[in-house]
């Protein structure tokens, strides 16, 4: 299972140099930042995660702490910008949605902050870090993810939304919160999860190469 572990980490990485280049040529002026920063705190943790297995010397694995769980926040950001390109919805502004990256933002922050960072060392996986608030942490995802579930269910009643888009969010944001009451329940497959990154790294790539298919299409019209 480390051999799986290690392949989709570097699938990942690799994922997520493409959409992260992808989302500076193709995507719409006013989600492009956002989406750039996203990303790029996505691409962080996983980097960060291959690290754990490949270093040998502990000196700054704790200064790793705060971008190992980030996938509890760049999830839930993912889902707001993919289901706010979803709803075809061109007078709504994003904007709103850095107010909201921000106050979870601080949420997460807050939640790493009060919690005490403990360091195994697996055959396996390397250097894993622990910390005495994972139940608040995936409580705090399993929360807002589910928020984003209803909201996305009511919008397949929206006439322009793309609702084969928004169905394959919600059975996303499904995965993601089984994987996280799974590991709540005590069983991990693998030390961190990252099935449900996989799945919506996965989907990011698709809406960008949606955006390049767009692009392509105007400039042959």
């Amino acid at each position: 299972m480390n051999f799986a572990y290690y392949l989709i980490l570097l699938f990942i990485i690799c994922l997520s140099f493409l959409i992260f280049k992808k989302n500076l040529l193709f995507s719409p002026k006013k989600i492009k930042i956002y989406s750039a920063i996203v990303i790029l705190l996505f691409l962080l943790r996983h980097i960060g995660l291959f690290l754990l297995c490949v270093l040998k010397n502990n000196n700054f694995i704790y200064c790793l702490k705060p971008i190992i769980f980030l996938n509890n926040l760049t999830i839930p950001l993912m889902v707001l910008a993919i289901t706010y390109i979803y709803l075809r919805a061109e007078q709504l502004k994003f904007n709103w949605s850095y107010t909201i990256g921000i106050f979870l933002s601080f949420i997460y922050l807050g939640i790493i902050y009060i919690s005490k960072a403990t360091l195994n060392v697996s055959n396996l996986y390397g250097f894993i870090i622990k910390i005495n608030r994972e139940e608040l942490l995936y409580l705090f995802t399993l929360i807002i993810l589910g928020i984003f579930l209803v909201i996305n269910v009511i919008l397949l009643d929206k006439k322009f939304a793309n609702k084969k888009g928004i169905r394959l969010i919600i059975i996303a944001i499904v995965a993601v919160m089984l994987e996280s009451v799974i590991i709540l329940g005590g069983i991990k497959l693998f030390p961190y999860p990252v099935i449900g990154d996989l799945i919506f790294v996965t989907i990011m790539n698709s809406v960008l190469n949606n955006f390049r298919r767009i692009r392509d299409n105007k400039g042959n019209i």
